[in-house]
């Protein structure tokens, strides 16, 4: 069962990590001509501040409920009801979710003072970074009706096994964001306040886009809309339930990001920008590789476990965790050595060599959190696919509390500024997780996680051999600080460090490198 399971898992896998990087790769471009007419300055902080909190307002009302429950209820619909069943489902949480975030919409346009301050309390409502932030978000409000819609499409498709579609749509919002920039460039040095409209209605745009090319893939899998809101409907009701510690979570989330936000405003007008361009890097193994194993076997969880079949449940979430430790460990080895490298590319324009040196610092921390910050994501589709969501949402808030309590301590700049943040992650991520898979093993008994800690032993020895080597040819052969240099530096020392690293993975007899191969070819065919 499980030999027959591995090539449906790896060609999924393979068919949404191919779409997931074209994604990544256009949002590294749109990150480059963002540092490029931007630079690291407070209007990149502004920018970044407010174009996050149109998605954190849908991920707190409405998008915590479509991940934690939208799947697994789906699936039972369909079982109970058939095709008619799942499409009332997905219909009446479609129309709810049109109603209540249209309604919020046009909330935050009208109180975007009062919801931007909850991100940079600690430099006030008159500080140039907040009134830049606020106009932005005025301009970002109606993302999240789109991230509303969008968020029960991609949820259809997922439902159904569709991956590709919905992992390379961010690519046309990538696209049209980039136009935005490049019109912002222009525009700037002759009409300030009409570039920062041109930038802000054509980020938005993107988001439309992003979602509006889902629908012919929704309807072709026969979806049809009904035009109606059930209130009683039992589907919602479930919905609610499960979605209840979602929002506990997402709340304590929202609150630890506020706190990033606000502390980074601390060190520096700059500090949310260097924390976004960080980010994107460390985001990128996570997204192409973490993501996309974790979606395809997300619904492949919720299906056994709708149908009570436990060693089903339990073979795929090992595969999830042995996979994600066997992939992420050697790229965050690699990403640690290669901080100053990744960097440079962003070297053009605006974006100046201390900006390159800043930024890398704080990405070299950060990235020692890779490898239990995506076992813990991994970990939040385990149990929202076991419906027992409250106790991942409890571990996670609690802990939260910690989290913001780091924050506050460490990102002072008489302590150790804005590296803090990283170095709090760290201790978040890491100790959640651990008290996670201990909560997990004693609620489902064993399903092989001795073996998946070997499989991150081994990763992390193979790990250290490749960004050895990586970090040797770096020492003795540097080609020198530019972006070239540093994108010439990715290419010759990156990729064969990861390749020896693989290898060794290979020679060490890691179970999971057939599933790894399987996915490697066909993603290089892709």
């Amino acid at each position: 069962m499980a030999e027959a399971a591995a090539p449906t898992i790896a060609r999924s896998t393979a068919r949404m990590a191919a779409a997931t990087l074209l994604s990544r790769v256009t949002g590294l471009a749109r990150t480059w001509v963002m540092a490029f007419a931007l630079g690291n300055t407070l209007i990149t902080s502004a920018y970044q501040v407010a174009n996050n909190m149109p998605n954190l307002v849908f991920d707190l009302v409405a998008g915590g409920l479509l991940n934690a429950a939208f799947v697994p209820l789906y699936m039972l619909a369909a079982e109970k009801g058939g095709r008619e069943g799942r499409d009332a489902y997905a219909s009446n949480l479609l129309n709810i979710v049109i109603v209540i975030m249209g309604a919020l919409t046009l909330l935050g346009a009208v109180f975007a003072p009062q919801i931007i301050a909850t991100q940079t309390f600690t430099v006030g409502n008159d500080a140039a970074v907040t009134l830049y932030a606020i106009q932005f978000f005025r301009l970002f409000a109606a993302q999240m009706l789109f991230y509303g819609i969008g968020g029960v499409l991609t949820c259809v498709l997922n439902a159904n096994r569709i991956y590709f579609l919905p992992a390379v749509a961010p690519a046309a919002n990538n696209l049209i964001t980039i136009a935005a920039f490049l019109g912002f460039m222009l525009i700037w040095p002759v009409t300030p306040q009409l570039a920062i409209i041109v930038l802000g209605l054509g980020t938005t745009a993107g988001v439309l886009v992003q979602f509006v090319v889902q629908i012919p893939a929704v309807l072709k899998q026969g979806f049809k809309w009904q035009l109606r809101i059930d209130l009683h409907d039992p589907g919602l009701l479930s919905t609610l339930k499960t979605g209840v510690p979602m929002i506990i979570y997402v709340v304590g989330a929202l609150v630890s990001f506020s706190f990033r936000n606000a502390f980074s405003l601390s060190t520096g007008d700059d500090g949310p920008s260097t924390l976004l361009y960080a980010w994107t890097w460390f985001q990128l193994p996570h997204g192409i590789i973490a993501v996309s194993l974790a979606r395809t076997l997300f619904t492949e969880m919720s299906d056994a476990a709708a149908r009570e079949d436990m060693p089903g449940f339990k073979r795929h979430l090992k595969a999830g965790i042995s996979g994600t430790l066997l992939l992420i460990v050697p790229m965050a080895a690699l990403m640690f050595v290669l901080a100053a490298p990744l960097m440079q590319v962003f070297r053009a324009g605006a974006f100046q060599s201390e900006d390159v040196t800043y930024v890398a610092s704080v990405l070299s921390f950060w990235v020692l959190t890779l490898p239990t910050y995506s076992l813990q994501m991994y970990l939040f589709n385990v149990f929202a696919a076991l419906r027992k969501f409250w106790i991942y949402s409890l571990v996670c808030t609690a802990f939260c509390v910690l989290q913001c309590t780091l924050y506050a301590l460490l990102c002072p700049q008489d302590k150790i500024a804005l590296n803090g943040v990283p170095i709090a992650d760290f201790v978040y991520y890491t100790l959640t997780t651990v008290l996670l898979l201990y909560i997990l093993y004693r609620l489902i008994g064993g399903f092989g996680l001795a073996g998946s800690l070997v499989t991150g032993l081994k990763a992390v020895a193979a790990a250290v051999v490749g960004a050895g080597v990586a970090a040797l040819l770096l020492v003795f052969v540097p080609l020198g600080d530019g972006k070239l240099a540093g994108l010439l530096e990715l290419l010759l020392y990156g990729i064969p460090g990861l390749a020896i690293a693989l290898a060794c993975c290979w020679l060490l007899r890691i179970p999971e490198m057939s599933l790894v191969s399987k996915a490697l070819q066909r993603l290089r065919r892709k």
